[in-house]
C-alpha cells in the first residue's frame, strides 16, 4: 500500500482537491467480497478507487442482483450519489482486494467546489456514460459465447505486473447464464466446448482459465468494463 500522496500523483488526481480537502482524505481497505455500499442505503463519501476490482450491481423487479459492469483502478464510486444528493443507485461488490481514497461529501461541498473538480466529476460521468452504451451493444450484438469470454475477462485483475484469473464457480453458472441472456444448458454446452479445446478446466466445482490469450481472442477484443 502507498501513501495518499502517492495514489494523488500516481493517477493525476493532486489537482482537482483544494490543499484543505486533501487533509481529509482518508485510505480505506476492503477484502474480496465485501460490499462497499448497497442500493438504497445512504452514502455520505466519495471513494477513489487506487487499487483493485469491483462489481457493479443494480437490483432487478424480482430482487435478484443484475451485473452490470466491472471496474477496477482508477474509478470512482459515490459521483452521481454526490451530485443528485441521493441514496445508492447500485450496489458495489469487491471482487479482488481494494484499496481507496474516501472523502466525506460534506468536505467536498464545503472546501472543494472548484471548477477543476466539477470538470473532473463531468469526465467521470461521461466515460461511464460512455462504458454502460458499448457494454449495452456488446450484450446485444455478440454471440453468447463472445459475451462468455469477455465476462471471463471482466473478472480478472492485474496482480504485481502479472494477471491473475478468477476461478469460477460452477454453482454461479445459473446467475451468469441469466445475465447473459441465454439458458443454463446453452451455456454449459459452451463452457464443454471450451474444456474440449484446452481453453477453460472444470476443477471441483469450479471454472479455471487454461488459455488466457484464446479467452481474449474469442472475446474479440471486448469485456464489461
Amino acid at each position: 500500500m502507498q501513501t495518499i500522496e502517492t495514489y494523488l500523483k500516481q493517477y493525476d488526481l493532486a489537482d482537482i482537491f483544494t490543499e484543505t480537502s486533501k487533509s481529509y482524505l482518508r485510505i480505506e481497505t476492503f477484502s474480496e467480497g465485501d460490499l462497499l455500499c448497497v442500493t438504497g442505503e445512504p452514502i455520505d463519501r466519495m471513494y477513489f478507487i487506487v487499487e483493485g476490482k469491483i462489481k457493479i450491481s443494480a437490483a432487478s423487479a424480482e430482487g435478484k442482483q443484475r451485473i452490470l459492469r466491472f471496474k477496477k483502478a482508477m474509478t470512482v464510486i459515490g459521483d452521481a450519489e454526490y451530485i443528485n444528493q441521493r441514496e445508492v443507485l447500485n450496489t458495489i461488490e469487491v471482487i479482488t482486494d481494494v484499496v481507496a481514497l474516501s472523502i466525506p461529501y460534506a468536505i467536498l461541498r464545503e472546501h472543494n467546489t472548484t471548477n477543476t473538480f466539477l470538470q473532473f466529476l463531468l469526465r467521470v460521468i461521461t466515460t461511464k456514460w460512455y462504458a454502460d452504451s458499448k457494454s449495452a451493444s456488446f450484450h446485444v450484438l455478440y454471440s453468447v459465447e463472445e459475451r462468455f469470454a469477455g465476462y471471463l475477462l471482466s473478472i480478472t485483475s492485474d496482480v504485481s505486473d502479472s494477471l491473475f484469473y478468477q476461478e469460477m464457480r460452477t454453482s454461479n453458472l445459473h446467475d451468469v447464464a441469466d445475465w447473459l441472456g441465454t439458458s443454463y444448458r446453452h451455456l454449459n454446452r459452451i463452457i464443454s466446448t471450451l474444456c474440449e479445446e484446452e481453453i477453460l478446466a472444470r476443477r471441483r466445482g469450479k471454472i479455471i482459465i487454461l488459455d488466457v490469450e484464446r479467452i481474449k481472442e474469442k472475446a474479440n477484443g471486448n469485456s464489461y468494463e
